[in-house]
Parts: C-alpha cells; structure tokens; sequence
C-alpha cells in the first residue's frame, strides 16, 4: 500500500514554475500567427504539442526522482524445532519418545490452518539443521547441537519478524557448546516442550574406554573402562573385549553404587603387527531400557619389539653427551651408541659385536671421520642400501667428505670443501617447517611459532649443498639484508627421501643447548626431546616413502562422525605438489559409493571431509593427478562402528530446557500441557514502510515520447501547409 509519495527536483520549485510558464509563453508566441492563418483549435492543438515537449525537456533537465513510500504488514512469525536424534526412539513406559514428538508436531500443524495471523515455519534438527518436510523425521541420527540450531535460525532469519521459538526436544545434546552460554546474545524468547521422561531409567552404559594408542607385540596393554549404571547396584555382569569376533579379555564385575561412574581396568596382549580394532561388551541385564550403549570400539597400533637405533659418534664431545640423555627418556627405543675412540675402536663395545642387519635406524653423528675404518662404513651403507633403513645425519666438524666420496648417490647432501662453522646462528622455521609432522610440536601455528623462536643459538655449516628435492624445515638466512629464499639460506634442517630410503639432516652443532639453556622455560624445556622422537617417529615410518601422503585421521570412526582425510602429494623429486587434482573414492560393504575432490590447503597439503557414513567396512582409493598425468594412487580401509552417541545419557534433559525457557523469558511445557495453551504470548504484526525511488530522467520511454509528440508536431504542420 502506497502510504506517500512526492518528487524531488534539482531546482527551486519556483525556479521550475517560471520557466515552465516561459516556456509556454514561448510556443504560444510560436504559434500566434501562422502562415497560411490556421483556425483556433488547429492553432491550440500545435501550441499545445509544442509547450509539453518543451516543458518535458526542462522536467528531464532538472533530473527529477520519484519518491514513493509504502506500507507493509508483516505477520509475527514463530519457528518450530524438532529434535530429529537418534534418542527420540528410545521406549519408555508411554511409548517412545518419537510418539510424544510426533503428537506435539501433528498438532501445531492442525492448528496452523486456524492462525491465519500467525506465520509458523517447522525445522528439524539433530547435527545440522533442515527445513521440515513429509520424511524429514526419522529419528536416526547420532548427535544432537541444540546450540547450532538456535544460532542457526538466528541468524538466518533476523530480518523477518520472528516473535517466538519453540524447541521441542529432550534437551540431550553431545555436540556443540552448552545452549544456555548463547543465551545472552538472544532477544527472542524460546520456549521448550520436554520430551521423555526426566527421572533415571535402569540402564548400563559404556562411556569412555582408554588405552595406549600405540603399542608392541606380544606387550601387555592396559585398558581402563568407564561404565555409568542406575538400577543394578549390587548385581553382577560381565565385560568382555573382542577381536573379529573372538574374545580376548573378560572379567566379572560388581555393579557399584546406582548413578555414579565405575572404571574397570583389564589387559589385552596384541599378537600381530599393524592397527587392530578391538570391541569392549559390557553383559546386558533384564529391564535395561536400552542395549545400545553397552558396546564401544577402540583401535591400537601394534608395532614389533622396541625399535632398534644404532648411534654412530665421531666424538666424546657436549652433544653426543647429550644425544644419550634424551635417548634414555625415549622409552620406546632401544638406543646403542658406539663412540669413536681410534680407527675401527670405540669407547662402549666392539663395532663386530653390533648386529647391523637387525638395526631400524642409522644416527650418524659428526660421523665418518677422518680415522673412520673404511670396512665399517662399507658395511653400514651396505645394510642402509640393501635394507632401505632410514637415516639421521647430524653434521658436524668431525664429518669428514673425504670418506664418504665413495657413497655420494646415497647421501642427502654435498660437501666439496672443508667444513667450518659458522657460529651463533639463529634458527628459523619455514613455511613448510609450520605445518611438517616433524616440527609442528604444537598443532596451534601460533604457539608452535613461539615454541621455536629465539632458540639458543646453534653453529652451522654453509659448505653444506643440498639436493634437488629436499623439505625445508629449519633455515639460517645467510644475512640480515637477503630475504630467506632457498639461495641465500644455510640449511639446517630438512628431510629427503631418495631410492626408496628416508632421511633426515641436521646441519647444525651445540643443538644441547636447546635444552640445557631452556630447562626453566616450562614450555619449552621438553622441546628437542620432542623434536627428536618426532623426527624417529618420521624416519622409521615406512608408510610414508609413498607420494600419496594422504589417509584418514583414524582407523575407527563412530557412526555420526565426520571422517577426515589429510595429507600431503609429493612429485617425482619428493617435493610438495600444490596443485594436484586428489579424489577419493569411498566403498562401502553394500553397493555404498562416495566420491570426492580434495580441497587444497597450500604447501602440497589436502583435505576432504565425508559425514553421515553408515556402518561398516569401507575401502577408499585415493587418486592423484597433475595436468592429466598420474601422479599415484592410494589404497586403504577404515571401519565406521556403532557409537550410539545418543544413548550415553538417556534421561531427558528438563532442567535444561526449564532455564532456557526462563532466560529467554519463554515458557516450558510438557506435552499435554502445551497442547492446552498453545499458542501462548503476544504476537504481534510489524509495520514498516519501504521506500522506493525512481529517476525519471534516466528512464528511455521518454525519448519515443518526445519522437511521437515532435513528429505529430510536424506531420500536421505539413499536412496544414505552414511555413
């Protein structure tokens, strides 16, 4: 409805009005004598066609803007949320708790018909959020984010005239934060219908199960197991852990005092290598009312024995000293350090009584040297060539090029001169430093940043060259004044991979005082220890030699769980590829199929995200190209288990729906009652007005216009005969 309107000129109104009258004065003194004499009317019907041509130019001249001003009414809108989880289908006494929705949601719809006043909009949501439809409530998904839904709605719908939300749900919810913390920002009152019943049920549950993710075969791991029960105390049951379907652990419990957390620790003894899924059972008793919640899978990566390290040093000096302190922290590997004393001998053993073929890692530190038995080191290039075991050169004086001139296809690195160092020198991270599984102590880029700034200074070696194809972690620039590029930078720590082997290359002496010099700094004091396992950890893993660096974040996910891919490409030379074309290519047990580009995140790094995966096997296959050309493939599996997430906490949340209610200054409801006052509160219709403007003179019509009125103008002054 048009409520005003007026018209806006560049010109004084009195300024328009004169020259409008002079305009016309004008084509009336046009037209006041003609040749031949016309008659009045034909002398008034030209006059009259001039003077409006005339007028409308000067109208345009002044740029004149139609303003019109409407009013609009906005009916009060009430949006309705479903709970859509997998706890609505838990039964109790009544029925299930989907019964009790579906009553509440059946009803508002009879009742929307009647309100033609009020506006409601239905959504169901669990995880996400969606607009409701006809087969929108299945009641099957695992999780629930009230908090999500609210913002959600919030945010979607802050311009229209939303008066009231009505939650309907058991206020359970396992993702998100806390709904009562948005509260604050909320100025809309919500009001909550309480499905399920608010008092404990009889029930076992599994909540939590810890164990050591990694381990060794043929180890004893301990696994602790959180049970919850209400009902059974005093009665007995049975925890079991299952392998492929074969029991591997059991033990027979007492339930403890009703309501309260229980932790059961029990043993298994893996007997095989790689990453095992295992199964813990709890026995279920009569009248639980669920048995959803009484299993829950765990995986642990199953490694050999204690990995064997072989140190070889070419000097009794501060950091091999050092090297042997960290080592005897590092639990999970069996260190032998060798330190050269004269050609061939050392101060710990006798180098023959080492069993090289049995080593899983070669450290050579300051190592050959000039007095190196040159049948020793023929014989450990021997084992790292014929067995592909990974290496970590520490650089230092004592490394003498000279005996390692018959090796150079199996070094990371070249050095043509005499080494001598270059002192106090800072270390930096690089780029890819931030992100490398080796230096990212800390996932938070800006913490790990300070973990690895202003160390203690290190002295480097800028004789060192290093191949084409090398992973930069750490750099010295070779002067404050040249930025740090790859040609103006002393390397001192990066990675390589070549034939099949992996290696890493430490350029750098003095590295001790990285911890000595840092023991008060409560942050940092653990980091080359840190540092160091990480890089063991990298070398030995044999995993990774392959291009394809990309694989889920984890062997087991639960159902309900977003399954995450990430990972790095590597070329032909082992260098990040940041534009490659990655899909993926789920397979299920059934006919279940997904696919998937891989979203990159810089640096050679991907990522891809797949939710709602149902239960079972699946198989991926993980597909890299570049321009059209094959880079590799990746084949693996994961497993996606029943969690039953919904069924952690099964009695309705009332007194969290009650605050929401009451700091939104809404109303809470049961069923039955909400069904007698519904719809309760003022809604009100929201007038306002919108304006609108129209620039008349930049509008084309008006040129046909002036076309028609001129030649209308001019046909008759023809047709008449004047002059």
């Amino acid at each position: 409805m048009i409520a005003d309107f007026f018209l806006k000129l560049s010109l004084p109104e009195w300024i328009v009005i004169i020259v409008a009258i002079v305009l016309a004065g004008g084509a009336f003194y046009y037209y006041h004598r003609t040749l031949p004499p016309l008659s009045s009317v034909r002398k008034y019907f030209l006059l009259v066609l001039r003077g409006i041509l005339l007028i409308l130019i000067f109208f345009l001249i002044t740029e004149p803007v139609l303003k019109i001003i409407e009013r609009h009414q906005e009916p009060p809108l009430m949006v309705v949320l479903y709970d859509n989880s997998a706890s609505m289908s838990i039964p109790e006494k009544s029925g299930r708790r989907a019964d009790s929705l579906l009553y509440v949601k059946n009803f508002i719809q009879s009742q929307k018909k009647k309100l033609d006043s009020l506006r409601i909009e239905e959504y169901a949501f669990a995880v996400d959020i969606t607009p409701l439809q006809t087969d929108t409530l299945d009641f099957s998904v695992d999780g629930t984010d009230i908090s999500n839904a609210l913002s959600t709605i919030i945010d979607s719908l802050s311009g229209e005239n939303l008066q009231q939300i009505l939650l309907v749900t058991d206020g359970i919810y396992n993702r998100g934060s806390n709904p009562l913390g948005l509260l604050r920002n909320f100025h809309i009152p919500i009001s909550t219908v309480v499905i399920g019943d608010t008092a404990l049920p009889r029930d076992i549950a599994i909540r939590r199960v810890q164990t050591n993710q990694i381990t060794y075969v043929n180890k004893e791991v301990p696994v602790e197991v959180t049970i919850w029960n209400n009902g059974f105390q005093g009665q007995r049951s049975v925890i079991t852990i299952v392998k492929d379907g074969k029991e591997v652990a059991r033990k027979i419990i007492n339930l403890q005092q009703s309501g309260f957390e229980q932790k059961i620790s029990l043993t298994l003894t893996p007997r095989e290598v790689g990453d095992l899924n295992y199964t813990v059972l709890i026995q279920p008793l009569e009248d639980e009312i669920t048995k959803k919640n009484n299993r829950q899978a765990f995986s642990v990566r199953v490694l050999k024995s204690k990995l064997k390290i072989l140190v070889m040093s070419g000097a009794p000096n501060f950091d091999r000293h050092f090297l042997s302190f960290v080592g005897k922290q590092l639990n999970d590997y069996d260190f032998t350090f060798l330190t050269e004393k004269n050609r061939g001998q050392y101060y710990e053993a006798n180098f023959q009584s080492v069993a090289l073929d049995s080593q899983d890692l070669f450290i050579f530190h300051g190592f050959p040297t000039g007095i190196s038995d040159a049948n020793q080191v023929r014989s450990l290039f021997k084992q790292i060539n014929q067995r592909k075991v990974p290496v970590f050169w520490f650089i230092s004086q004592k490394t003498a090029p000279p005996a390692l001139s018959n090796y150079q296809d199996q070094l990371p690195f070249s050095i043509t001169s005499r080494i001598s160092p270059m002192e106090n020198q800072l270390a930096v991270l690089t780029q890819l430093g931030r992100l490398h599984p080796i230096t990212q102590i800390d996932e938070n880029e800006t913490i790990n940043e300070q973990l690895w700034k202003d160390l203690p200074p290190i002295e480097v070696y800028p004789q060192l060259k290093i191949p084409e194809g090398v992973q930069l972690l750490l750099v010295v620039p070779r002067t404050t004044e040249m930025p740090a590029t790859q040609d103006n930078i002393i390397p001192v720590a990066y990675t390589y991979r070549r034939n099949g082997i992996k290696y890493f290359v430490f350029n750098g002496a003095n590295f001790g005082n990285w911890h000595f010099q840092l023991q008060e700094d409560q942050t940092r004091e653990s980091l080359f220890r840190e540092f160091l396992q990480r890089t063991i950890r990298w070398l030995v893993n044999k995993d990774d030699i392959e291009q394809i660096q990309i694989k889920p974040t984890q062997k087991i996910y639960n159902v309900g769980e977003s399954v995450v891919f990430t990972g790095q490409v590597y070329g032909n030379f082992y260098q990040p590829v940041y534009d490659a074309t990655v899909t993926i290519t789920l397979k299920g047990d059934s006919a279940y199929q997904v696919s998937d580009e891989m979203l990159p995140l810089g640096n050679g790094f991907y990522r891809s995200l797949f939710s709602g995966l149902p239960e079972g096997k699946f198989q991926y296959i993980i597909h890299a190209e570049r321009n059209k050309q094959l880079i590799g493939e990746r084949k693996g599996s994961l497993t996606v288990k029943p969690f039953f997430l919904e069924f952690q906490h099964i009695p309705a949340n009332g007194e969290l729906l009650r605050k929401i209610a009451y700091n939104t200054g809404g109303e809470f409801y049961f069923p039955a009652a909400f069904v007698k006052s519904f719809p309760s509160g003022s809604f009100e219709t929201r007038t306002y007005f919108l304006t609108k403007e129209f620039f008349l003179w930049r509008f084309l019509y008006w040129l046909p216009l002036f076309i028609l009125l001129l030649g209308t103008e001019w046909f008759f002054r023809k047709r008449w005969g004047l002059l």
